[in-house]
Order: structure tokens, then C-alpha cells, then sequence
């Protein structure tokens, strides 16, 4: 069952298992970090005071908040009553749509998708999907195989394909700098579908993240979740981008409002960047797409601005073949909340199985008798035990804690990990 939240529940950053054994910010960890903070703190105020020319961090912190305030002033005029009637419009017209676009653009959509879509979303009938499309992804490399295989598959040819009652949509992602795969990807696919007489509905999004400034900047493909080119698709899935633009604005709100150690995200950059090792232990699966999104937003950042322990490392605290010693110096990602009831480890005695109002899914209603513990108890107890023997062994890292897998949640974190990046970064350049 998915859980659904109308409430904004801040993400925490804490001290878990702590910093040199259990020091707190103005512990002794301070003399190497303190610096750090105080540098990052500058940075802060000089993206806030920047009125002349807006820079990379300032035009990220602010894009969120001026699309919502944009939408509240013109409605349909806006960027966003624009992707709201484009959204519409595939829902009600395709059953299919097929996003032509960069690696980072399809890394943007995967991680919506996962952390907020049912796991199996093109298996589902349209009825289960909420008369909402499938998806599908190309022009992320020059594959010859890949691409034929779509093409191939979009062919009316195809007995699955014949007599749908619903067209295909392409929605072509055009970046600042078109990469080839995206040029090839888009002829083919034009030239296929025109000449299968199908009835196909085009949209070309492009990049508009600063289109007012008089001086716009170049913005990486994977700082742009929360433009259009990342929020179209995600309408397009029935996601709820209205919440997903609140939780980023209240990142970016968070970090305006909150100076030097008092600042979370500062904070967090600045132990990132005296770490050891950049080691992150993921306890919730489905932001695995999240994680691979936020390896190469670290990558698509100016060169040389890379931090002194390397790029982010994703770790598998739920596998079996990983040992409790490789978790001694990390950080930690957890989800309080699943988007599903828990599963006991053993089922027990099903009584009656419900249709939830709520949820596309079956519920299964069992008796009060026990059928012991569920994967999420087990879940939690394993991470209770590294964070322990994390300590017992030395080991420093913070933890990262989400609420839920909701919209308010997904764009806080996505945000906070774009403000980091590029904290990191011009820190990193500066050194």
C-alpha cells in the first residue's frame, strides 16, 4: 500500500555513528572541519547576495520556488500549466511514450520513477496504472541493439501492437548541448513512426531553467530535476510534481536560512569533503536510481572540482555477501517508511483479500495471530547492528533519514544532494 502525505516531515542529518567517536560539531572533529564550514558559509552568503550574475548554485537554488511562484501568478501561461496540459495529453491520448534523451535525463526519470511508481509499472494493465502511460527510454548511448529493439517493438507489425486504442507519445528531452546519441536516437524514431501511419503525439522540452536572466548559465543535463525536462516526465507518470517542487523549495529555503554550523547541508558537504572515503550504505532499494543519478551529477560538475576522497560509493547494506567490517567508515541512507505494508518473513493464514481505495494493489488481511517478523523489522534491526559495530570498530559517518519515499520527500533529498554537489564542488576549486 502506498503511503500518500499532504504534510511536509523535514529530512534529518544525524551524528549516527557519529563523528570520531561520538564527537558532535563543536567536538574535536572541529579543527578539521570547522574551516571547511567557515569557507562553505562564504560561499553561501555569496550566492544569496548574487544579483548581477546569476551563477550555477544560485540559479539551482532558486528554480524550484520560481516555477511554484510562476504557476501561482499565471496558471496556464506558466512553465508549469504548460507541462501540466502536455501531461494531460499524453495520459489521455497515448498508452505508450517514449523519452528521447541523455544518460543524465533518463537517470532523472528512473529515479521519479522508482522511488514513486509501482516497481513493476509497464507490467501493470492502464487501469492499474491509473490511465497512465508506460515509458520507455532512448538515445542514452549510440546501442545499435538497444535501438532497433525499440524500434522494433514500436513497429504496428507486431501482433501485441495491432488495434490499440491508443497512439504513442515521444517526448524529445533537448539539452544545452545535444549529445549524438539523442541526434540519431530522434531521427530514427521520427522517420520509424511517420512511416508506420500510427498516430503519434511529439513534444520537444528543452532545457529552461534561467531563460529571464540577462545573463543565462550553462546548466548540466543532471542538475535539472526540477525543470521542465524533469518535471514533464514526471507528470507524465501521475506524479505529484506540485509536492516535489515544495520539497525542493523548502531545501533551498533550509539552506538560505540557516548559517555556518547550523546549517545541515553545510554540514554534510563539509564531511563529505574531510572523509576518508565518500561511502554510502543504501538501506531502501528503490533510491538506488537516485544514487546512480547522484554518482554522475558529481561527474557532470566542472572538471577539477572533485572532492579529495573520490566519487560517491554506493553500498548494499542488505546483502549477504557484504561484511559488517566493510561498513566501518560510512554514511548511511535510510527510509523510515516503505511505500508498502510490511511482509512478514513467513505468511501467515490469509483470511480476506481487499482492494484497497487507496492503492492500486491487493491487501491481504490477516488474523492478529503473529506469522513473526516482517522484512522491514529485519531491515531495521540489521541497521541498528551496523550503526553499532560501526562505533565498536571506530568507524565515523552520518545518516541520512527520510520520512517516506513521498514526493515532499524525494525532492528535498534530490535537492539537497544538487546544493551539495555543487557546494563540493566550487569547494573543491578553490582548494
Amino acid at each position: 500500500m502506498k503511503l500518500r502525505r499532504n504534510k511536509l516531515v523535514p529530512l534529518v542529518l544525524e551524528e549516527r555513528p557519529g563523528i570520531a567517536s561520538g564527537a558532535s560539531w563543536s567536538g574535536g572533529i572541529r579543527q578539521e572541519i570547522g574551516p571547511v564550514i567557515e569557507r562553505l558559509e562564504s560561499i553561501r552568503q555569496d550566492w544569496l547576495q548574487s544579483t548581477l550574475e546569476v551563477g550555477l548554485g544560485r540559479t539551482c537554488l532558486d528554480l524550484p520556488e520560481t516555477l511554484l511562484r510562476e504557476y501561482s501568478l499565471h496558471r496556464t501561461a506558466s512553465r508549469l500549466g504548460e507541462i501540466f496540459a502536455w501531461a494531460n495529453r499524453f495520459q489521455s491520448q497515448t498508452d505508450r511514450v517514449v523519452f528521447v534523451g541523455s544518460a543524465d535525463s533518463h537517470r532523472i526519470i528512473r529515479t521519479f520513477k522508482q522511488a514513486c511508481c509501482d516497481p513493476f509499472w509497464n507490467e501493470l494493465t492502464r487501469g492499474e496504472r491509473g490511465s497512465k502511460p508506460r515509458v520507455y527510454f532512448v538515445g542514452d548511448s549510440l546501442d545499435n541493439d538497444s535501438l532497433q529493439g525499440h524500434l522494433q517493438m514500436l513497429s504496428n507489425e507486431r501482433p501485441a501492437n495491432r488495434g490499440e486504442s491508443f497512439g504513442w507519445g515521444t517526448v524529445i528531452l533537448t539539452g544545452y548541448e545535444q549529445e549524438q546519441s539523442v541526434i540519431v536516437a530522434e531521427k530514427h524514431l521520427r522517420q520509424h513512426l511517420q512511416r508506420s501511419g500510427n498516430e503519434v503525439l511529439f513534444y520537444e522540452c528543452h532545457a529552461r531553467v534561467c531563460e529571464d536572466s540577462p545573463s543565462p548559465c550553462f546548466v548540466p543535463s543532471a542538475l535539472l530535476p526540477f525543470s521542465p525536462q524533469g518535471m514533464l516526465p514526471a507528470a507524465i507518470l501521475g506524479i505529484n510534481i506540485m509536492e516535489l517542487l515544495a520539497g525542493a523549495s523548502w531545501t533551498s529555503k533550509l539552506f538560505a536560512s540557516a548559517a555556518s554550523t547550523q546549517n545541515p547541508i553545510l554540514q554534510w558537504v563539509a564531511w563529505n569533503h574531510v572523509a576518508e572515503s565518500r561511502r554510502v550504505a543504501l538501506w531502501n532499494p528503490s533510491l538506488s536510481a537516485g544514487m546512480h543519478w547522484l554518482v554522475h551529477l558529481e561527474r557532470s560538475l566542472p572538471k577539477g572540482g572533485m572532492s579529495p576522497s573520490g566519487p560517491c560509493a554506493i553500498l548494499d547494506p542488505l546483502s549477504d555477501q557484504l561484511s559488517p567490517d566493510e561498513l566501518a567508515c560510512c554514511n548511511h541512507i535510510w527510509v523510515e517508511q516503505s511505500r508498502f505494508d510490511a511482509l512478514p518473513l513467513a505468511p501467515g493464514p490469509v483470511v480476506e483479500v481487499i482492494w484497497d481505495p487507496t492503492s492500486d494493489r491487493p491487501r491481504a488481511i490477516s488474523p492478529d495471530v503473529s506469522s513473526g517478523p516482517s522484512c522491514t523489522e529485519v531491515a531495521k534491526n540489521r541497521y541498528e547492528q551496523t550503526l553499532g559495530h560501526q562505533v565498536q570498530l571506530g568507524g565515523m559517518g552520518l545518516t541520512f533519514k527520510l520520512p517516506d519515499l513521498g514526493e515532499l520527500s524525494l525532492g528535498q533529498w534530490m535537492q539537497w544532494m544538487i546544493i551539495s554537489s555543487i557546494l563540493e564542488n566550487q569547494l573543491a576549486q578553490d582548494t
